[in-house]
This record gives structure tokens, sequence and C-alpha cells, in this order.
């Protein structure tokens, strides 16, 4: 961004300084042992801008889990929390649902609305159009929208836009994915792959080198480490995570790495039998690489 911003931490139960528990062969958050600090680290990021005689103008944050950062799902009830407090003082909220948003990342048609949060923008795309063509939406509130309504003389139209704003094969191919997204038949598809995602992934948990798996709705993630009861890593330097996936390339599945993490994220057409394979390809690989 040009302008300045203040960053807080994100919630990372498994490697939290403030979670006191032992590692489990479960997901952090299950276990952990803390008082919710990180929301502590909002309020008082807060109270020190109001301090200054200002409140920020936006609290920018990704739903449920935070993707590039390395998969970190976030503890249930944080984002209703440190959302209370950015309310508290005035600053609107900004949802970043790139990836999180239409059905992906909670039970949920946004991540945000499964913690009972009403964002004043919500940013969506990849899912809009199913990745057959680029396409983003900025959703916000009939408040914002008025902000910008007037009289042509008081020159309030928000004229901020570019080139290929409401493109027409785009905006025709997010109203198909749309509609399937709506559908019954893919809302039990999302259901049962997130229940899939959960059952299977189950026996990585016997792998050492596996030291946490955080699931978001139907997103999955896996934390190699070199040593589960320390969570000590791997050094970057081995790019275990990149090996892991050239090896499930090999067997036929595609994904990618964040670092050691493992991402798992199936479209919602994927069946029984190719989650399995998933899950087949990726403790294999794990055996073999680590």
């Amino acid at each position: 961004m040009l302008f300045k911003t203040d960053r807080v931490a994100s919630p990372y139960c498994y490697r939290c300084p403030f979670n006191k528990a032992k590692p489990e062969r479960a997901d952090a958050r299950k276990y952990r042992k803390c008082n919710m600090e990180c929301v502590d680290l909002v309020q008082q990021k807060f109270e020190r801008r109001q301090k200054r005689g200002k409140n920020y103008a936006a609290f920018i944050f990704e739903p449920g889990i935070q993707g590039p950062a390395g998969m970190i799902a976030q503890p249930k009830g944080w984002l209703a929390k440190v959302a209370a407090i950015a309310r508290e003082h005035g600053t609107q909220i900004v949802a970043d649902e790139v990836m999180t948003g239409l059905g992906r990342a909670s039970s949920s048609y946004f991540a945000s609305h499964a913690e009972k949060v009403q964002p004043d923008f919500l940013c969506i795309a990849k899912g809009l159009t199913g990745g057959y063509l680029p396409m983003a939406a900025t959703l916000t509130t009939q408040a914002v929208f008025d902000a910008f309504l007037g009289e042509y003389e008081e020159f309030k139209t928000f004229y901020h836009g570019h080139s290929f704003t409401g493109n027409p094969l785009g905006a025709a191919a997010s109203l198909a994915s749309l509609s399937l997204l709506e559908s019954k038949k893919t809302s039990q598809q999302r259901v049962q792959l997130q229940k899939s995602l959960k059952s299977l992934s189950k026996p990585l948990w016997k792998l050492d080198a596996v030291g946490d798996i955080r699931q978001s709705g139907g997103v999955l993630a896996v934390e190699l480490v070199a040593d589960w009861k320390t969570r000590k890593p791997f050094p970057l330097s081995k790019q275990m995570g990149i090996r892991v996936c050239d090896f499930m390339a090999k067997q036929g599945v595609l994904t990618r790495p964040i670092g050691n993490v493992i991402v798992v994220m199936p479209p919602f057409c994927t069946t029984q039998s190719q989650v399995k394979k998933i899950f087949t390809a990726l403790q294999a690989a794990i055996s073999a690489t680590t």
C-alpha cells in the first residue's frame, strides 16, 4: 500500500508465543492454552492510535484463514472480537474474501458471516468465475454508496476505475458460476468435501514430519516440521514443501506449498475417490521426502 499502515500479529495458534500448551496430535486451535492475547494486541493497537488523536480508517483482514501468510486458520471467536474492537473505534471493516469467500473457507457463503461479521467492504474474485476468466468485485454498504451520491454539480462521484471494468465475458462467466454455487447440488458437494478433508487427513498425524493440520471449510493446510514434539521447523533452505509437492505431481496431484506448509484446496466438484488420491499421494510424499 502507498499510505502508512500498522500491522498486528495473526492468531497463529500453532506458533503463538502466548500458547502454553505442549504440542499434541491435533489442530493447535483445539488444545491451545492462552487467554486470547492475540485479541488484546489488536485492542492495544487501536488504543495507541486513538491516543494520538486519530482512529484508523479501515481494518483489513482475511476471514477464517490467512492464506499467503502460511494458511493460518483463526480460532473460533477471534474475528468477531477484533471486528467489534474496530467498530468501537469507528473504523470501517474490509474483508478480503478473494480466497475465502463464496463457500470456500467456511460453511457460510462468506467466511465473515460465519462469525456474524458484516464488513463495510467485501472483496471477492477467484471463485466468482471458478477461475475461467479474471473477474473481481468489491461489495459495499448502502451508507458507503450514499457517500458518493449527490447532484452532478456536487462532484461526489467515485471516478476511480480501470479500462476493463464490467467486462461482459467475465460478467457472463461470473453469473454462470454463481448459478452453480447457489445450486443444491453444489451446496451438498461443499459439505461433503469439507467432511472428506477432515476425515481423510487424519492418518497424516502418524507421520513425524507433520506438526499441525488446520482446516477452515474447504481449505486444509499441513505444516511440516523437523520435530513435532518441539515444533522445530525445517530450514526453508531444504525446500521441504517444494519437494513434497514435486513428489505429489509425479503421482498426478497438483498443489503448492507456502514454505513448509502444504495447501490442500480442491475444487468443489472433487469426488470422494479423488480426495482419497490426494491424501494417499500426500502421505507417500511426506514419507518419501522428509
